[in-house]
């Protein structure tokens, strides 16, 4: 069962989204298709104060529900800091300021204009991005200091929260427990929130674990069509692996016939050559008996049959994508003193997510090279090209300076 503290902190997140959509929306209101550029210029100023003191609102919400929520499992790990709000708002979660990001909309609609879309539909499109923006924003606010406040407590990790009606790839990242240095995956409109906990045992014990399987069984074939695709909710229905279905979506190539995910030697298809999709197999429109037999030659039915918990090594804790299952010597180390102390070296690759792992590569790398060191590799004296110093650029304005 969800914990209490949980649940009212989803619906004050909702309340805080409620308050600064409607703000943005007054101000959309006062757009005028005449002068785009102008009226939202004018409007941009107003709308960041009040995004930046909900943002605080939600981050303070976020960095304090946690104790709460672990008190509701009968568990409870002090904080080694405290969460500082003021530090999740007046920016967007991407880095960007305030002021870039909500000046979205106004391109956004001078796109949609110019793709063809009548100029009064296209200026309702841009108030539905705008809104789309700002409750992302406060959201994440809250989820990011959430996160925090999960790393400050020693032994806590979390579950990550389903608030149905849910997309696919939620639904299968829901209900699982991770560490706390796990990054939270979300995308635009996600709603779901982190559910403290200690460990795997807690959240079953609490029965805060989740079964993708149920979620899915309880929509109706209509909204399993529509979360899942036609082909990829007949799949699941025809007994494939739900995770396999919805992440072959991930490196699908266009067209929509074949995928590139699972084909590495270590995954789940794991064979050279082309691997197709749900919608490639029903689509040869073979019988019942052959099309079965195609999901599971293209790894989509398996020998274990629809496993809750999946089949993914990465599924049970291991040593991180640098830890080679534990071989890495240097890794595991790093993986195993941070586990036991809680406390992560800042200058250990092997133990930070991968969204940090691009922050500080991107500064290490421009680094090198302005040393004049080429960055990807060892080899003595090897210069530094022209490609990889404006590759090196590239990465480093992407993931530091955020443009």
């Amino acid at each position: 069962m969800v914990p209490d503290a949980a649940v009212k902190h989803y619906k004050a997140m909702q309340r805080f989204q409620a308050l600064v959509v409607l703000q943005a929306a007054d101000l959309w209101s006062e757009v005028s298709l005449s002068s785009l550029d102008g009226s939202w210029a004018a409007q941009v100023p107003l709308l960041v104060p009040a995004l930046t003191d909900v943002q605080g609102r939600a981050a303070a919400a976020g960095a304090s529900y946690g104790a709460l929520t672990l008190a509701d499992q009968g568990l409870y790990e002090a904080p080694e800091h405290f969460v500082d709000p003021s530090g999740f708002a007046g920016r967007a979660s991407d880095g960007r300021t305030l002021e870039g990001l909500l000046w979205g909309p106004a391109p956004h609609v001078k796109t949609l204009i110019a793709g063809g879309m009548a100029p009064n539909q296209a200026l309702k499109a841009g108030g539905k991005y705008l809104t789309t923006l700002v409750r992302t924003q406060v959201a994440d606010a809250g989820r990011a200091a959430a996160g925090v406040d999960a790393a400050t407590r020693r032994n806590v990790g979390y579950v990550r929260m389903l608030n149905p009606p849910s997309c696919s790839r939620c639904s299968i990242l829901a209900g699982r427990f991770y560490r706390w240095n796990n990054g939270f995956n979300r995308h635009p409109k996600c709603d779901c929130v982190h559910v403290q906990t200690t460990s795997r045992a807690a959240a079953e014990t609490e029965g805060l674990i989740h079964d993708p399987y149920e979620y899915f069984k309880s929509l109706s074939p209509a909204e399993q069509d529509k979360n899942y695709t036609k082909a990829g909710a007949q799949a699941i229905r025809d007994g494939g692996d739900i995770f396999q279905v919805v992440n072959s979506r991930r490196g699908m190539k266009p067209g929509g016939l074949t995928t590139t995910e699972g084909t590495s030697k270590r995954g789940n298809f794991g064979r050279s050559g082309p691997r197709l999709t749900p919608e490639a197999i029903y689509g040869k429109g073979l019988s019942r008996e052959a099309t079965l037999k195609e999901l599971e030659r293209y790894g989509y039915i398996l020998p274990g049959g629809q496993d809750p918990t999946g089949v993914n090594r990465g599924q049970v804790e291991g040593f991180g994508q640098l830890g080679r299952g534990g071989t890495r010597v240097g890794a595991r180390e790093a993986v195993l003193r941070a586990r036991e102390t809680g406390v992560r070296d800042p200058k250990a690759r092997a133990t930070m997510t991968a969204a940090e792992r691009r922050v500080f590569d991107a500064q290490a790398n421009w680094d090198a090279v302005r040393a004049g060191r080429n960055p990807f590799t060892n080899a003595k004296n090897a210069k530094v090209t022209p490609e990889v110093a404006a590759r090196v650029e590239r990465e480093y304005r992407k993931h530091i300076l955020g443009y």
